[in-house]
């Protein structure tokens, strides 16, 4: 399953992946086996936005904005919205199985492989299956349907070579080159954005990390002071190298904008962001306690707004879907859920690696909506379990979910 997670395509109008399959597969076998564990506060959840969002489609819409959703479109939604479920359901029980870190390596290990595919294509400009893994005849986008999302998804995938200890060192050199060309070669300024912000956490991390010698400290403050006064002048060489470089190949001429007019780069270029964020605000204040359900959002901004496409940010697709008081409580879980993990002591690279990749997808999820990513809810189920798994130990106490 864990490479599957690379792939995905739209079948009868649905985004369906063959990683699906065998979600299903270890659900049932779990179940049969009486071995699957339901974590009772998010079932319990889960549960409460089920009934909302499909009360709201079917009975709040209509009278509220004069418009009924088909049930083939509500019942479609649902059934990506019940996957995401499973994957949680799916990610819980990995981690207690003690096998997330086996999925983890794997689909880590798979993503660099596609980068390097990817990078092997576009630089030698080879004319095979170019409708399968670009987007455009332009934008390698892997196996997924979207460049932007198959970015995202090798970000998270550099997680992995970042923090493991057993690595070969040479390899994760390799991967270190790979995986921000295979960003690169998408054509993904969202992609560019998340990877930037990512290494700053990074950065942040280790240097506010404990047991440092003062002298290293003070190295590295004379360290940032010397680049933030240099900065300018590299700034300006690397404008200039960065048009002659990304205008050779097409699909960098997008991300071209974000070193050289990043105050235009969301709107310029084929992104027009802007206008998909105010539709989906605008929806938001027509409903801001319950949301408008599922299955009405493209059709409902369309009609209000004009805009025949989703919002391009999981923030304001839950805002808008769900309603502010519930997407309000499911993303402060998720902070207090980063930051209890993040104070965990002794924490292992496993551990910082599934914290690391939420960081990821919800950095991503600025420009892109992933609230059915296939993968955040994976990753957020076996963060949930490790959490859970922590605060029994911690306790004294057996591990009953």
């Amino acid at each position: 399953m864990a490479i599957l997670l690379h792939q995905s395509g739209v079948l009868f109008g649905v985004n369906l992946s063959l990683a699906d399959i065998f979600c299903m597969a270890i659900t049932v076998v779990l179940l049969l086996q009486s071995r699957l564990h339901f974590p009772i506060t998010a079932t319990v959840f889960f549960l409460i936005v089920s009934i909302i969002i499909f009360i709201t489609a079917n009975f709040v819409v209509p009278i509220q904005f004069q418009y009924s959703p088909s049930l083939s479109s509500v019942l479609t939604n649902y059934i990506k919205f019940f996957a995401c479920f499973i994957y949680f359901l799916v990610g819980y029980n990995l981690f207690i199985l003690e096998r997330i870190e086996s999925v983890i390596k794997y689909y880590s290990l798979f993503g660099i492989c596609i980068g390097f595919v990817g990078v092997v294509f576009t630089f030698l400009h080879l004319p095979f299956f170019r409708d399968l893994l670009f987007f455009a005849d332009v934008r390698f986008r892997g196996l997924m349907i979207d460049p932007n999302y198959f970015s995202v998804l090798q970000l998270t995938a550099l997680v992995y070579f970042l923090r493991a200890n057993e690595i070969n060192p040479r390899v994760k050199s390799i991967a270190m080159i790979i995986i921000p060309l295979s960003v690169l070669i998408s054509g993904s300024k969202t992609g560019m954005i998340t990877l930037f912000l990512y290494l700053l956490f990074v950065f942040f991390g280790y240097l506010i990390s404990s047991n440092k010698k003062a002298t290293t400290i003070l190295y590295q403050l004379i360290f940032i002071s010397l680049m933030v006064l240099i900065m300018p002048i590299v700034m300006s060489f690397f404008q200039k190298m960065a048009i002659e470089i990304f205008s050779s190949i097409p699909s960098l001429e997008r991300v071209q904008y974000l070193f050289v007019d990043f105050q235009n780069a969301i709107s310029e270029s084929g992104s027009e962001r802007d206008d998909v964020w105010m539709a989906a605000l605008g929806l938001i204040q027509l409903s801001p306690l319950f949301g408008i359900g599922i299955g009405t959002y493209i059709d409902l901004a369309w009609m209000k707004f004009g805009v025949d496409n989703v919002a391009h940010n999981s923030y304001l697709q839950f805002l808008a879907e769900w309603g502010i008081p519930i997407t309000v409580v499911f993303f402060s879980y998720m902070i207090y859920l980063l930051f209890t993990v993040t104070k965990i002591r002794n924490i292992s690279n496993y551990s910082l690696i599934l914290r690391d990749m939420i960081i990821i997808l919800l950095i991503g999820s600025l420009a892109v909506s992933l609230n059915n990513a296939r993968i955040l809810w994976l990753i957020l189920g076996a963060l949930v379990a490790l959490l859970m798994f922590y605060k029994h130990s911690s306790s004294g106490g057996s591990y009953d979910v």
